[in-house]
């Protein structure tokens, strides 16, 4: 029985010892990795400041931050940081496995998680070579500008709702006690979860509050699933139908400068932009 327990704890030293040094050499490849990333941002940042002050200089022409991502290689910041979530999860990791800390499983696990979900996430890029594959990271990158400014918009009336919730429903409804719940809560109607037990948990004791609460929930409802959301999924669905006739993103100004005059891609983009401003110009007009 005695050597069975030497040879179980002998076969523990050992796999201890072998997840420690896979450890050390997870955290020794992601930081070269970190290392090389950062400088690849640190140049590319460089050549767009150079960028930027040859518009200003030579052409006259102003060119935004927006404009110069196509000098930026953001798969990078994504590595960047899952290589530093993977590096203290690890370390945190070495400590537990080394008897050095306790209970902080929780936050090795967290950085550990983003680690994998960023680096799986990361795997995209190299479907982006393909033509075929590549339509969600295409659509969501051209609507990108359209759809933020969308949101800001609506984060304005998802603000206001929440703040007017809280304040007036609090005290009458359990899902309106804190900001938390509440902004969860109507997450949840938005989506059509759980919108019955919404209406039927308010408190009767005042009559007006409780007409208020059903105008306040009819209003967000319906403002929220059949206008917001019906516009956020139209602004994807507009960039998807340009990209499927165009047969490629739209062209920017970096783009459409080193392209020249001559460029066929930019050439159907003018011209589908006239035909719509054409067509706007006599809705209007009529």
């Amino acid at each position: 029985m005695t050597i069975i327990y030497i040879f179980l704890f002998l076969d523990y030293q050992t796999s201890r010892t072998f997840l420690i040094f896979a450890d050390i050499l997870t955290i020794l490849l992601c930081v070269l990795s970190m290392a090389l990333c950062s400088r690849s941002l640190f140049r590319q940042l460089k050549l767009v400041k150079a960028t930027r002050r040859f518009f200003n200089h030579e052409l006259q022409d102003h060119l935004s931050y927006w404009d110069t991502l196509d000098l930026l290689n953001l798969w990078f910041v994504l590595i960047v940081i899952s290589d530093g979530c993977a590096v203290i999860g690890s370390i945190i990791k070495m400590t537990i496995d080394m008897n050095l800390v306790e209970d902080e499983y929780a936050v090795c696990s967290m950085f550990l998680g983003t680690a994998v979900l960023l680096t799986w996430s990361g795997l995209l890029r190299y479907l982006g070579h393909f033509k075929k594959y590549n339509i969600l990271l295409v659509t969501l990158k051209a609507s990108a500008p359209s759809v933020l400014r969308f949101c800001v918009c609506g984060s304005l009336l998802y603000f206001g709702y929440l703040f007017c919730g809280w304040i007036v429903l609090g005290p009458y409804h359990v899902k309106f006690r804190n900001l938390w719940t509440v902004s969860e809560c109507m997450f949840s109607l938005i989506n059509g979860d759980d919108m019955f037990m919404t209406f039927a948990e308010m408190d009767q004791k005042s009559y007006a509050v409780w007409v208020f609460s059903k105008i306040y929930l009819y209003t967000f409802i319906s403002l929220f699933i059949y206008v917001v959301l019906s516009l956020f999924i139209g602004i994807i669905s507009d960039t998807y139908e340009r990209i499927k006739d165009w047969g490629h993103p739209p062209c920017t100004k970096l783009q459409r400068f080193v392209h020249g005059n001559n460029c066929q891609r930019c050439q159907t983009e003018y011209r589908d932009e006239e035909q719509e401003n054409e067509l706007a110009s006599g809705s209007v007009t009529d």
